[in-house]
């Protein structure tokens, strides 16, 4: 498998995984996405728009352009958080179908907060898209974690189970 073949079964997962822990998401009562836990970003809720902010900041670096984003309001927090989702899987989907293996092998820079200073690094850009397609991984854990306390499992959400999905056995 090529890099630029790896970075883009990463992004198709991320979405697969996404869409299975916003639909168990869509089956839990507004107030107890929004209940504070001891989590990552307070709440279910939190952790959902934490991984969507990381998606759309990332479409912002990178085509300058920001997804339409629905605004969350009481009665509709999830159609909201499902919406802005799809905006902004779709971009990702333009944006990582018209990669190129020459662009995955460019240098990029990027700022991380360190204590109260900012580092730079440098990069091979195909590391920094493995990075945010991986990084949504751990939170979207807690989610389900969380989701499947509330008796809304998202079901396997391993990238190994979604490979087997999308290439069953008699195919492989």
């Amino acid at each position: 498998m090529s890099k630029l073949e790896m970075v883009r079964s990463l992004f198709e997962y991320n979405q697969w995984a996404n869409e299975q822990v916003l639909v168990a998401a869509a089956r839990v009562d507004e107030e107890e996405l929004a209940r504070e836990r001891d989590v990552s970003f307070g709440s279910v809720q939190g952790i959902l728009l934490h991984i969507l902010g990381s998606h759309v900041s990332w479409l912002m670096k990178w085509t300058g352009e920001t997804p339409p984003i629905a605004r969350v309001e009481p009665g509709r927090v999830m159609p909201a958080i499902r919406q802005s989702y799809a905006s902004a899987h779709e971009g990702l989907r333009k944006f990582v179908g018209g990669l190129t293996d020459g662009r995955l092998d460019e240098v990029s820079s990027l700022m991380d907060p360190q204590g109260s200073e900012w580092r730079t690094w440098q990069r091979p850009f195909w590391q920094v898209m493995l990075s945010v397609g991986s990084h949504a991984m751990a939170h979207r854990a807690e989610a389900a974690m969380l989701l499947t306390s509330l008796g809304s499992s998202p079901g396997e959400i391993d990238y190994s189970y979604f490979c087997w999905r999308r290439h069953p056995a008699s195919e492989r």
